[in-house]
Formats: structure tokens, C-alpha cells, sequence
């Protein structure tokens, strides 16, 4: 543990100001500072720093939340990266009408496809919902945590990514989290 945090302390030296508080939060124990790493087989493993606590999830109203089919926790993760992923701007000063703009659309779209691709699942008896519920709280894990992180290499690898399938092994054997 003493030898990542020199190791970091060293980075920052180096780097000088290139670095934000919320990037250093991205920087990781890997090779690189963009996030990835890479095994022997030549398969990239994308690593991000966790951040998000049961705290944040706790203090989420219930209020808030709408049902899902995964269970409570699922909705809150769902809500949380609403809060994070999206937010309203005005078309018009003066108009009330608005309009959503999503942060890193490439990862919250690949989400959104993982989980109507796991609810389709479940209806076809490929996932029990267990099964399915494990798997999301995982993608909405590496979603929430990547917001944060310098994720652009993540971010094209879905970009080359199409099947859903592939995009649900993507966030969930091919990303770690380290705390």
C-alpha cells in the first residue's frame, strides 16, 4: 500500500498540474495513466479507481427512486448515475423547455443496452433474475466509478463493441476496480 501512494506522490511530481482532484482519483496501479492495463494474452484490462460509497447510495431519498425489476439497490445505482451521466440545459434563455445532455454518452448507452439486453434475457430463461441482478450491480459498479476516470481507451473499446453480450463481458470481466 505504502509503495502505490509513493508511487502516486512520485506520478503527481511528475506530472505537475496536469493533474485534476478528479483525475487523481483515475490514476491507477497500471502501466499507463489512461486506465488499462493488459495481461499476458494481449487482452486489455481497463482498471478505475472505486469512489463511489454505500454512503452515496444510502443517502439517495427513496422518494427518488422508481422500482426495478433488479431490486432496490439496482435503483439506486440507476438513479445515481442519472444524477452523474445527465443533466438539463436550456434551449432557449428565457424558454422553459430543456433539453438532456449526457456525459461520456458511450458508456451510459452501453448501460442502457446491458440492461434492456438483461431484462430480454431474463424473459427468455437465459439469466434467472439473481443472475441478471449480480450482473447489472457489476456494470452500473464500473459505470459509476468510471465517470470519474480518464476513460477514453474504455470508451472506444464499446465504441468497437456491438453485441450486447459482448459489451456485458466487457464491463464485467474485463474492467477491475480498485479501492
Amino acid at each position: 500500500m505504502l509503495i502505490k501512494i509513493f508511487l502516486f506522490l512520485i506520478l503527481i511530481t511528475l506530472l505537475g498540474e496536469q493533474l485534476s482532484a478528479q483525475d487523481g482519483l483515475a490514476v491507477t496501479n497500471s502501466s499507463s495513466l489512461n486506465g488499462s492495463g493488459s495481461i499476458g494474452s494481449g487482452i486489455t484490462i481497463f482498471e478505475f479507481q472505486t469512489y463511489v460509497t454505500d454512503n452515496d447510495l444510502i443517502s439517495i431519498s427513496q422518494d427518488l427512486l422508481q422500482d426495478h425489476v433488479f431490486g432496490p439497490l439496482v435503483a439506486r445505482k440507476l438513479y445515481l448515475l442519472e444524477s452523474k451521466y445527465t443533466f438539463q440545459v436550456p434551449v432557449i434563455p428565457g424558454n422553459p423547455q430543456t433539453k438532456t445532455v449526457i456525459r461520456k454518452a458511450v458508456i451510459y448507452e452501453a448501460v442502457q443496452r446491458i440492461e434492456h439486453y438483461l431484462k430480454k434475457s431474463v424473459r427468455k430463461g437465459v439469466f434467472s433474475n439473481d443472475e441478471a441482478t449480480k450482473e447489472f450491480n457489476s456494470v452500473l459498479d464500473v459505470a459509476l466509478n468510471a465517470f470519474a476516470a480518464n476513460s477514453n481507451n474504455f470508451e472506444k473499446m464499446i465504441s468497437k463493441t456491438d453485441d450486447p453480450a459482448s459489451l456485458l463481458v466487457l464491463f464485467t470481466k474485463r474492467v477491475r476496480l480498485i479501492s
